[in-house]
């Protein structure tokens, strides 16, 4: 009913934009993507299926962090393990941080180096606001980027400091104690520009849960044209989360407040070259530090303490070069090094480390107007697991310029986190005369994951109805996970690689635009998980959602007006397992948000008032049975200048 309402109502106050799209909208053509293979490509030669989420996109949304924006992308599940850590996982729920999806934020990775190589609280370190789009390659990219780039790869790539000069200023406020605001100054000319932002998000998170989260971002970015041929953009920034996590029944889990710091220097320096070659050298460095100390429920005088540091620093040379029309190619190399000092997590005062250092390349030859290839590798020299190679190859069959057809095979690699490789968490008994209990363990034999995927998929513009169809097929085994065995006699966990299984499913996305300022979305997922091992076919654990599906409806209205509104949906399914496993498995379950938006004029600014509905049909499970998603309505005001 809401859907039929709001769609009657959009037809009869729009009556005067039922024109059809104009020429240019017609000739418009898809994206120009960097993400596949590190090479500009369009859609139609990329070698892999891709979503791209726009600067209107964003806006529209009302997404107050880009975990929200990413269920705008066929076969990601959105959740996390509370309101306070959001995350997304693709295709499979093999664990609620995200380690199996590459970050980057304009190149630069967004894993932790002290845990498990987590995503969630990366993602959180760049708001939306700062966004100019986001990247998705859905799928294995290892031959691109190496370790982690297992299940996908989310690129995020901040606004040009050009394109946000002036003042800005935003707040909201609504329920479940929301309060979220950010102002931005960007200024400068063609030559030299900069942007200084800062935000602050706050909220309640889920009901009956312990999740408090108040996150402040301090963002700086610089943009120089040394000289003609030249770009160098410089970046720094410093993030503060302060969140609840934790529960009241499980002693060794305790509720409490949790802090994680984050800053980081970037730099990356482009020159081009002849013809369409370039030149890139960039470097970063990512400290974070992680305050998490309390008590054992049941053993009053023992100390639970997870604070950590890690480190990270990168350095990357990549050359871009066009030896003739039909062949175009990427290389270069790099260095990198974690290293994390934890005694809680690691049983030393020592710094614990690990260096890798890689060759990487991709190489797109179109012999004819027909035919694209995509053949890449990535050469990984991993201080504690090993050399490893990732590589790639894909054909796309262009039937005519506006209709592909691709087929790939496809190996990527993630390997062992600090954690997983040096961990020694323990127990401190002395207090009740019972020495220490060792509580996880790290395995230096541990070997890397493996993921073997093929595919084939399918990208078609149908220009006469503006319309773009997107569906992608995968068989995706995975071998060597890395999970953990408990022996229960000592309460002793110890990774391993434990996990043998496979996915495989369909998925697609339509973007239709009918008329000016309508736009509708569609994407369905539809997944299937096997493990070797029958017996692990009849547990919950680990299930995806047989289906999921978004329908996102945008619109233009009349006098200043738009209008978003959105369904998702998803079928049966749990996350990663844990000693509450009884509370993992979530029943099918959708939600409807809506955002209205006015826009006007004060004198030379812009300005915007919105109303953001989240779940408008209602409250819903969301990670645990325990844990429910409750109807949050805020509104928020932006000037511009």
């Amino acid at each position: 009913m809401v859907w039929a309402a709001l769609a009657l109502l959009t037809v009869m106050g729009d009556a005067a934009r039922a024109q059809s799209l104009t020429e240019d909208d017609y000739l418009a053509e898809l994206p120009v993507v960097l993400t596949a293979s590190r090479l500009q490509q369009s859609l139609h030669d990329a070698p892999g299926s891709m979503t791209v989420i726009d600067r209107d996109q964003i806006r529209r949304t009302g997404a107050r962090d880009v975990a929200e924006l990413l269920r705008l992308v066929p076969g990601y599940m959105v959740g996390g393990f509370n309101g306070a850590h959001p995350v997304a996982s693709y295709h499979a729920p093999l664990d609620e941080y995200g380690m199996r999806n590459l970050v980057l934020i304009d190149g630069r990775s967004a894993y932790s180096s002290f845990f498990l190589g987590d995503t969630h609280r990366g993602m959180m370190s760049v708001l939306p606001e700062d966004i100019e789009r986001v990247e998705v390659l859905r799928g294995a990219n290892s031959a691109a980027y190496g370790a982690n780039a297992m299940f996908g790869v989310i690129n995020i790539i901040t606004r040009h400091t050009a394109d946000s000069l002036g003042a800005e200023a935003q707040v909201s406020v609504g329920s479940a104690d929301l309060r979220d605001a950010r102002v931005s100054l960007g200024f400068g000319d063609e030559k030299a520009s900069h942007r200084l932002s800062f935000g602050q998000r706050e909220d309640s998170g889920y009901a009956v849960a312990f999740d408090d989260r108040r996150l402040r971002v301090l963002d700086w970015r610089t943009d120089l044209r040394p000289a003609a041929d030249q770009d160098l953009m410089l970046r720094a920034g410093a993030s503060d989360l302060q969140s609840g996590r934790g529960y009241g029944d499980t002693p060794g889990d305790p509720e409490r407040t949790v802090q994680w710091r984050e800053w980081f220097l970037q730099g990356r320096w482009q020159r081009q070259l002849e013809g369409e070659g370039q030149l890139q050298l960039s470097a970063d460095f990512t400290q974070e530090d992680y305050a998490d100390v309390s008590h054992h429920l049941a053993y009053k005088k023992v100390l639970l303490d997870y604070g950590s540091r890690g480190q990270r620093a990168n350095l990357e040379l990549q050359h871009t070069l066009v030896p003739r029309p039909d062949l175009r190619a990427v290389w270069g190399l790099g260095w990198k090094q974690e290293q994390a000092q934890s005694r809680p997590l690691f049983y030393t005062d020592e710094s614990v480390e690990y260096r890798e250092s890689r060759l990487f390349g991709h190489l797109e030859w179109r012999p004819t107007e027909r035919w694209t290839a995509n053949a890449g590798a990535f050469l990984g020299d991993h201080s504690h697991s090993g050399t490893y190679v990732a590589p790639r190859l894909m054909l796309n069959h262009h039937f005519t310029p506006d209709h592909t057809l691709r087929f790939g095979i496809n190996r990527s690699m993630r390997t062992n986190s600090l954690l997983e490789f040096a961990g020694d968490i323990r127990y401190d008994l002395s207090p009740y005369k019972l020495g220490q209990l060792r509580y996880w363990s790290g395995n230096p034999d541990i070997r890397p994951e493996r993921l073997d995927s093929r595919e084939v998929s399918y990208l078609g513009q149908f220009r006469p109805l503006h319309l773009t169809v997107d569906v992608r097929a995968y068989n995706e085994r995975l071998k060597d996970g890395i999970s953990y065995s408990e022996a229960y006699s000592t309460a002793q966990r110890v990774f391993d690689n434990l996990l043998d299984l496979t996915v495989r499913g369909v998925e697609y996305q339509l973007s239709w635009e009918p008329r000016h300022g309508t736009r509708l979305q569609w994407q369905q997922s539809f997944s299937e998980l096997e493990w070797a091992d029958p017996v692990k076919n009849d547990t919950a654990n680990h299930k995806p959602p047989g289906r999921a599906s978004t329908l996102a409806w945008s619109q233009q209205l009349p006098s200043g007006y738009d209008l978003m509104l959105m369904r998702h949906e998803r079928g049966e399914m749990t996350w990663d397992r844990d000693e509450r496993d009884h509370d993992r498995l979530l029943p099918a379950a959708s939600r409807i948000d809506l955002r209205l938006a006015k826009h006007w004029r004060i004198g030379s600014k812009k300005a915007e008032a919105a109303l953001t509905v989240q779940a408008l049909d209602g409250d819903h499970l969301d990670t645990r049975q325990s844990f429910q998603f409750q109807r949050r309505a805020f509104l928020t005001l932006r000037l511009e200048q």
